[in-house]
């Protein structure tokens, strides 16, 4: 069945983006509702209202889409550790650091439902996961140097999991939710 709402005119060009930001954010709040394995390409169909090969036409599977919504995700904070590697001052790299990434966490947690980056299924895809770990190495050289501590490491994974912080605290107005979040930060990343 096609949704006659991804046909409401406009360009060829314009309708493919919205049929394709359609599948993307119908893929993303059911990925956050059931986890990664329980959705299937069909229920983005279903739930989206196109057609399983509309879906099928912009991402040939569900890792695909999960590597797609993995770039909107990753892009801010890949120009943040580029930009971190600029700065010669380990405590202001580690500060911007932290200040992009709980921004970005703040983003994602207001506008759509986050993808919990530690679900097992996700984890599962080889090259989403080596993305996600390349991402993280890339994070502990720039804030602990080249051979970080167990302590570090540890640190590091608790704050890049604030999945539970947000959910408890979600009523917080957003200046005080990032300043929560940006203690936490600071203290799990031991300087």
């Amino acid at each position: 069945m096609y949704h006659a709402a991804v046909n409401t005119g406009g360009t060829r060009a314009a309708q493919a983006d919205r049929t394709r930001r359609l599948v993307l954010d119908t893929a993303r709040t059911l990925f956050a509702g059931r986890g990664y394995a329980g959705a299937s390409l069909q229920d983005i169909a279903d739930a989206a209202g196109i057609g399983k090969a509309n879906v099928y036409y912009y991402f040939r599977t569900k890792a695909a889409i999960l590597d797609a919504l993995l770039d909107e995700r990753i892009a801010a904070l890949e120009t943040a550790l580029v930009e971190a590697g600029r700065v010669d001052d380990r405590q202001r790299r580690r500060d911007l650091l932290v200040d992009s990434f709980v921004d970005q966490v703040l983003i994602a947690h207001r506008t759509l439902p986050s993808i919990d980056f530690a679900d097992p299924g996700i984890r599962s895809q080889p090259g989403i996961s080596a993305r996600l770990d390349r991402l993280t190495d890339q994070a502990a050289a720039l804030l602990f140097g080249p051979s970080p501590t167990p302590d570090e490491i540890a640190g590091l994974a608790l704050a890049l999991d604030l999945k539970p912080v947000l959910r408890r605290l979600t009523a917080l107005p957003d200046a005080e939710l990032r300043g929560v979040l940006r203690r936490l930060c600071a203290r799990l990343l031991p300087e």
